[in-house]
């Protein structure tokens, strides 16, 4: 996961949280206000009707005389300002009906039983609130009951149903705008989050991309400068490092450059006197032959030193190659030696043309260092097979060999340079140079090296697809 995705999910996750513990209660107490304004008007309509009927519904008990009540009792319950769906009931001392505003119960019946407890509450002076779902009516209801008092005296109670389906639509909807509001919020958060991650993702992408330019090679990537403080403190200690690496790197290549040549003019005059002592004859020809192979693989070492100096330069000139015909030829060239040897070289390309873009003597180098190295460590007898091709992951080129095989203690280490595996000592001297050669040229085209693992011996160089620079 990128840096830039991590301080967007940090934001997000912190966003979130933060939203949510100030929502979760703010919806919460918009639900208890909801339902307490209700239930408050609700009680207060109930106990302003219970003050208007209390003559009447005494009277209705026998204790005061009003002429007929329970008609006036009726228009006035009736009269009464309620909600759609809402319904009253008035019940005397003894719990029986004396007015029902939906009509679905006779006047007179005995209401205040066991099923409507809240009406027995109020007949024993207790303002009773609860809710209760009507199966009736499939919804549920806020039943408000209060008790009718006359001269101190209980004589009556009022109840008052209304249905909670208005105030719950009424707080869903609050809920949903809540709800949309932290998303927005969250949303404008993430979209500020992702503009300042891309402030800080951005300098440490380029410096990614000047520590991956410079460590294939290019040793004038410098990181961009600028920035918050302490991306650009790292810029300036990563420029400082290129610095101090392009200085070193710039040092050693003169140095091996030039030590490399003038050790060939030494070289080149011991050689000559030893091959004037050879001349002479007796037991210290004999030691000077001795002493020229010496120098023949001091020179071997000289040339190799050359070749990855020149390998390791970071200004390369290329060109569109074709892997197929550079193969041929590196068979050709090594036809006699491998014959000497009593092996077979041969070729094997596909049809399709593997192309890619490097320097021709460049390939011609590897394919020399492969062959040579196959040559020198497989027995006589060996089948030796270089291959041009183009595969999954582009054109590649391989030499394989039917030899001992490089040992597995060996094989980590085989293109590090001067180390030679137990069949390098066992073959004779050599420079321990060729395949450090190897993986330097191939990645200097931006290509990779590697021992493929198998019952044979076979080193294959991967080249991406051909493309002008």
């Amino acid at each position: 996961m990128s840096f830039r995705a991590r301080l967007v999910l940090a934001a997000a996750y912190l966003l979130t949280a933060v939203v949510l513990a100030l929502e979760i209660p703010l919806a919460l107490n918009v639900d208890r206000r909801a339902t307490s304004e209700f239930q408050s008007g609700v009680l207060g309509n109930a106990a302003i009707l219970a003050a208007r009927v209390a003559d009447l519904v005494a009277a209705s008990n026998g204790r005061t005389a009003v002429p007929r009540p329970s008609a006036a009792l009726e228009r006035i319950v009736a009269g009464t300002p309620r909600a759609d769906g809402e319904r009253i009931l008035v019940v005397d001392e003894g719990g029986r009906l004396l007015a029902d505003t939906a009509g679905r119960a006779d006047v007179g019946t005995v209401y205040a039983t066991g099923e409507r407890p809240e009406l027995v509450e109020a007949l024993l002076g207790r303002i009773d609130t609860r809710r209760r779902f009507s199966e009736t009516l499939g919804e549920e209801l806020l039943l408000v009951t209060v008790p009718v008092v006359d001269q101190a005296q209980v004589v009556g109670g009022v109840r008052v149903a209304a249905s909670t389906a208005a105030v719950d639509a009424s707080v869903r909807r609050s809920w949903l705008r809540l709800a949309l509001i932290g998303v927005a919020v969250i949303a404008a958060g993430l979209a500020l989050a992702w503009f300042l991650a891309g402030t800080v993702a951005g300098p440490v992408r380029r410096l990614v991309a000047a520590a991956d330019r410079l460590g294939h090679g290019d040793l004038d990537a410098r990181a961009s400068e600028g920035g918050p403080r302490e991306l650009d403190t790292l810029a300036r200690a990563f420029n400082r490092m290129a610095e101090t690496l392009t200085a070193n790197v710039a040092a050693q290549r003169g140095f091996v450059a030039n030590a490399s040549h003038q050790l060939r003019t030494p070289l080149t005059g011991l050689k000559l006197r030893l091959e004037a002592i050879r001349s002479e004859g007796g037991e210290a020809a004999e030691q000077a032959a001795k002493a020229d192979l010496e120098v023949d693989r001091l020179g071997a070492l000289v040339d190799d030193l050359l070749e990855l100096a020149r390998a390791s330069s970071s200004e390369p000139e290329g060109r569109s190659v074709d892997l197929g015909e550079q193969a041929a030829r590196a068979v050709e060239r090594w036809r006699t030696p491998a014959e000497q040897a009593r092996q077979t070289l041969r070729l094997e390309a596909t049809a399709a043309t593997a192309g890619v873009w490097a320097d021709p003597a460049d390939v011609a180098h590897i394919l020399d260092n492969l062959i040579e190295n196959a040559v020198r460590y497989s027995p006589a007898g060996s089948d030796i097979v270089v291959t041009a091709s183009s595969g999954r992951a582009g054109p590649y080129l391989s030499v394989s060999d039917n030899g001992p095989g490089i040992p597995p203690a060996d094989r980590d280490r085989v293109f590090d340079r001067f180390y030679r595996g137990a069949n390098g000592r066992r073959s004779g001297p050599g420079t321990g140079l060729g395949l450090a050669i190897v993986a330097e040229l191939v990645e200097r085209w931006n290509g990779r090296v590697r021992l493929v693992e198998g019952p044979e011996t076979r080193i294959e160089a991967s080249f991406p697809p051909p493309t002008v620079p």
